[in-house]
């Protein structure tokens, strides 16, 4: 995620902004946390521990309005109630990239001789995380901060991601062959991903069996050549529908040109494999994309 180049130049305008206050912020947090269930995406909860005196004259307020100047406008800034601390929500971010910030924003303080700070982060991605756990855990990774001197301590909240179930469809005229895809696909293992693996010998098969219509991710491996409805056909009817963004498309030829590769990404294939191809090769591509889904 980038903040460009001036994400700490404070003449930059902004929108007015507000310090989330006590009332506030269990329910912005619900909010956002909903969206990363529904995004599969990670939130960075960040809990701010002021040490030592406001040399620069600033009061612990004013450095926490200059936070939430520094931060992107998707982010939340929130009182945490005690006093000393200051929390942040920062949406589609993972912990690394909340450090990289604490530690830019840091380094800022101690350049305009405010004060030390020290961060606890921790990563929300499952549903059952609530704000107070969050906040009593990231006050816990603040304790740790203070006494390995490190600036940004990281908490486990000890829930990872709730398992999910994808969808795959393989399609190939050879029975023999997708069957072979099938069974490689149904003996990966990754982390939070429950597989339901269907095969079919023609695109058109998939399309009118209602198969496409769950909400559900959904992994496409399909041959460019079918017998009624060929690959790119298959290709062009998912991305047109409604919710296209859950299919990702791995597109499997016996064609390697740069033009045919080209016209396949154009028309919204995410990965192109050109047969025949190596089976564990296959199952590495596979597992990618899998965890592309939750970035």
């Amino acid at each position: 995620m980038n903040w460009g180049g001036d994400w700490m130049d404070h003449s930059v305008e902004h929108a007015p902004r507000e310090l989330l206050g006590s009332g506030q912020v269990g329910y912005v947090f619900d909010l956002l946390k909903a969206n990363v269930v529904r995004s599969r995406r990670t939130m960075a909860f960040v809990l701010i521990g002021f040490e030592g005196e406001f040399e620069a004259g600033e009061t612990e307020d004013q450095i926490c309005a200059r936070l939430v100047k520094s931060v992107r406008m998707t982010d939340a800034v929130f009182s945490a109630a005690l006093p000393g601390e200051c929390g942040l929500l920062m949406p589609q971010s993972g912990k690394e990239e909340a450090a990289a910030f604490l530690r830019r924003f840091s380094k800022e303080l101690r350049s305009a001789g405010t004060t030390e700070i020290r961060a606890a982060v921790l990563e929300v991605q499952h549903p059952g995380l609530s704000f107070e756990q969050s906040l009593d855990l990231a006050r816990g990774g603040l304790v740790e901060a203070a006494a390995s001197g490190e600036t940004v301590a990281f908490v486990d909240a000890g829930l990872g991601r709730r398992t999910e179930t994808v969808k795959v469809s393989v399609l190939d005229p050879d029975p023999l062959f997708r069957e072979a895809l099938s069974m490689s696909i149904g003996s990966l293992r990754v982390p939070s991903v429950e597989l339901d693996v269907r095969t079919f010998g023609d695109g058109l098969d998939l399309l009118e069996s209602g198969w496409t219509a769950s909400w559900h991710p959904h992994l496409v491996i399909l041959n460019d050549v079918l017998p009624k409805q060929n690959g790119l056909d298959v290709l062009h009817a998912l991305r047109q529908m409604p919710n296209e963004q859950k299919f990702t498309v791995l597109m499997m030829t016996r064609r390697n040109s740069e033009e045919d590769m080209i016209y396949a990404y154009e028309s919204g294939t995410d990965e192109y494999l050109v047969k025949p191809f190596n089976l564990r090769l296959f199952e590495a591509q596979v597992k990618r994309l899998l965890a592309r889904l939750w970035s």
